[in-house]
């Protein structure tokens, strides 16, 4: 089942693949060796694709109410008054 600690996850992980990708492009603009160059871009695009995918998922899982269960429970009362 995922909850939404999974779901936090997700959002974590996507941004820290989203600064890698982003300290990847600036390593290539700022030291312009060719091989660098080609490496940042081709492994940058590939955080940051990444990144997004995380992202999404998160966002659609969340728009699903996966794991809101798990908060509301003690919040609607439960039977106390």
């Amino acid at each position: 089942m995922i909850s939404k600690f999974t779901i936090r996850r997700l959002v974590l992980v996507s941004a820290v693949l989203s600064l890698v990708s982003l300290a990847l492009m600036i390593a290539g603009i700022v030291f312009p060796n060719p091989f660098l160059l080609v490496a940042a871009m081709s492994l940058g695009q590939l955080f940051g694709t990444t990144s997004l995918a995380l992202y999404l998922l998160a966002i659609a899982l969340d728009l699903q109410g996966v794991g809101e269960h798990e908060e509301l429970g003690g919040r609607l009362g439960g039977g106390q008054q």
